[in-house]
């Protein structure tokens, strides 16, 4: 399916903008990475974040998404106080573990350099993934992480981090508007 790449929550911790990339939208759910053109948008949307260059693989797309599917639910039980799958904590650690970091010395004549990682396709795709892995582990464990909640709206599916405790929404704009509106609707009718 073909959308509007509109990513609806953008701005929260990194991790959490990539699980937002699952929406729902007139009941239907959505993943706007459903393309390698949708991830490259997002990481264009995110480039102030992200570091990445070159053309989006269809390996990309699947490693992103296999890695957002384990940070959902990583995160989901987080805001629900459960056990998450097993195979998500596998997930986040073998994103985690993986690392481009490794760079090696090289001796010319100006002396010994630290030499850059070469990257190429499989490099960049780990190190992304890392990147992602790590934000998901701050968040999870830090400050943030008691403070996750689902927007209340029921047809909105969209995570935040509530930094305000009277917060509801994901967007006053979109989802708490959309609740006002309705509220008022039903008094509307209720007074009729």
């Amino acid at each position: 399916m073909t959308v509007l790449f509109h990513f609806p929550l953008l701005g929260e911790p990194l991790s959490l903008d990539l699980v937002n990339t699952c929406v729902r939208r007139d009941g239907v759910d959505l993943d706007l990475l459903d393309t390698p053109q949708g991830l490259a948008t997002w990481l264009r949307a995110e480039s102030a974040r992200l570091a990445w260059s070159g053309a989006v693989s269809a390996a990309d797309l699947a490693a992103v998404r296999a890695l957002r599917a384990a940070v959902a639910a990583l995160m989901t039980a987080r805001r629900d106080g459960g056990q998450p799958p097993p195979a998500a904590l596998r997930q986040l650690n073998a994103a985690l573990s993986a690392s481009t970091a490794a760079t090696g010395l090289t001796w010319t004549a100006e002396g010994p350099q630290l030499g850059a990682p070469t990257m190429t396709a499989a490099t960049r795709r780990v190190s992304l993934l890392h990147t992602l892995a790590v934000d998901a582990v701050a968040v999870l464990t830090g400050p943030s992480g008691p403070l996750l909640r689902e927007c209340a709206h029921p047809d909105c599916v969209l995570q935040f981090i509530a930094t305000n405790p009277r917060r509801l929404w994901c967007s006053a704009a979109s989802c708490g508007n959309r609740a006002r509106v309705a509220r008022h609707y039903l008094r509307q009718r209720i007074d009729q």
